[in-house]
């Protein structure tokens, strides 16, 4: 096994092109990002009632629908997380949740006058939608199967906790799942060292989470694992050391996530007493090549931004089908979110707010948009190129106007600093793009949505505040 030092060259040689980029503006000053998840940024939308999102929408001709479902509950919160939920057992206000959640699918299904939801994939997510007795598990997915129709579902994943798959109680989830048709699972492992997890506030060790992953195999899921880099107790060593055993665990799927400092949920992460400690930006972008450089000499490779796996047939059908097809989704659960062709909307985050919306036969929708024809544009270049490429027939029959009509001049400078590839076919990003994706996805925000002020930018040509109008974006 290679000692953490020997990948350093090339790793440098990265975050020498980095610095390069950032002298040039694509990125702000001290390296601090936001992820370019949907656009306008969900942290900016307004509040929007259930009629003004829905009055005016009808669900895709074929009635499909990718479908999220939230919980928000986890055994304690982690240091990273920015999504508002309780912690402890909770065992009451669980099952209250559930019967609520129960009754909000129900009026989503009067409102569009259907019986059954039709997804081609499914996401149920959090929290930890695990922490459930196995008593309350079985009580919702039974719900869930009766009103979503899963025969032309080709993937139904769960995102879970290690500590939820372990001992008798977690063979039972495990089997539990299975039986009611879940056929993915990702585990936040975040690392598999021991002291990085406490300084996360993981409820876990390395030990339970290999023995999670071994109990999701054995059980014939196919498996992601997740892990956070930039946090503050990781080092270039302890990391690469961390990937170099995560790429020997029998798992389909690795997926890669910097540290977030600052608020991109609806809840500031404990991160922020820490900050101090955070590893700096070069040390963060050290440690993502090294990692990159360890996964690619074992086999894996990047098939959808920061998911690495061996076959291109094990990623998210979930996030594809939302962040490349941009296709309908509908969400469900607290903070839960819906995103459609044309517009995106949030549920609330507060409990109370929650409950009540639903006692008064609401939808309990707090936010959200509408999105205009130029956000529409933007958002269709900006999700397929962060995730994987912008299909040049599908963006002309969304927006009605050819790819190689919009930001010419951006194109160009972007093609020129070797971070964006155009064929006939579909613009993408290089691998350079690639290490750098939110920020090359960030230069199609429009001025109000940028994240950080202009003064946060260096004053080069990739500074995205310039070639930015209506008109750069429209062409002409």
């Amino acid at each position: 096994m290679k000692v953490y030092t020997e990948y350093l060259p090339h790793a440098r040689e990265q975050w020498d092109k980095v610095r390069l980029l950032q002298s040039e503006g694509l990125i702000c000053d001290d390296g601090e990002f936001v992820p370019s998840v949907h656009y306008p940024p969900i942290t900016q939308y307004s509040d929007l009632s259930p009629d003004e999102l829905l009055d005016s929408y009808t669900l895709p001709a074929d009635g499909k629908t990718d479908v999220y479902v939230h919980f928000p509950f986890c055994i304690q919160s982690c240091t990273f997380c920015h999504y508002p939920g309780l912690v402890g057992n909770q065992a009451a206000e669980k099952d209250r949740y559930i019967r609520y959640l129960k009754k909000e699918m129900e009026l989503y299904l009067e409102r569009f006058q259907i019986e059954r939801l039709c997804p081609r994939s499914v996401l149920v997510g959090g929290g930890t939608p695990t922490y459930l007795s196995p008593a309350q598990l079985e009580d919702f997915l039974l719900f869930f199967c009766k009103k979503v129709d899963l025969s032309g579902c080709r993937q139904f994943n769960y995102d879970v906790d290690p500590n939820t798959l372990v001992g008798e109680e977690g063979l039972t989830r495990l089997k539990i799942l299975r039986e009611h048709g879940v056929t993915r699972l990702t585990i936040g492992v975040q690392s598999l060292d021991d002291g990085v997890l406490r300084c996360m506030n993981r409820a876990h060790d390395a030990k339970t989470a290999r023995e999670a992953i071994e109990n999701t195999k054995r059980f014939g899921f196919d498996l992601n694992i997740e892990f956070i880099f930039g946090h503050p107790g990781e080092t270039l060593e302890n990391w690469a050391e961390v990937i170099q055993q995560a790429v020997q665990l029998n798992t389909d799927e690795i997926q890669l996530y910097r540290l977030k400092v600052l608020a991109y949920g609806d809840k500031q992460g404990h991160i922020i007493n820490r900050r101090d400690a955070v590893p700096d930006f070069e040390q963060t972008m050290l440690m993502k090549q090294i990692a990159i450089d360890i996964l690619n000499e074992n086999g894996w490779f990047e098939n959808l931004r920061r998911v690495y796996t061996k076959s291109k047939k094990n990623i998210s059908h979930y996030a594809y089908n939302q962040c490349c097809n941009l296709y309908d989704q509908a969400g469900f659960g607290l903070t839960g979110f819906s995103s459609y062709r044309d517009r995106f909307s949030l549920n609330t985050q507060h409990f109370d707010r929650y409950y009540a919306a639903i006692d008064n036969n609401t939808l309990p929708i707090s936010r959200g948009v509408i999105r205009s024809p130029e956000q529409q544009l933007r958002w269709s270049v900006i999700l397929p190129l962060k995730n994987m490429e912008v299909k040049r027939a599908a963006f002309e029959k969304m927006n009605g106007k050819p790819l190689h009509q919009i930001f010419t001049q951006k194109r160009k400078l972007l093609r020129d600093f070797g971070l964006l590839l155009e064929d006939e076919r579909s613009i993408r990003l290089t691998g350079l793009g690639s290490f750098v994706a939110d920020e090359v996805a960030e230069q199609f925000n429009s001025v109000e949505y940028l994240p950080f002020e202009r003064s946060r930018y260096a004053g080069g040509r990739l500074n995205p505040y310039l070639n930015n109008t209506t008109r750069d974006a429209f062409g002409g």
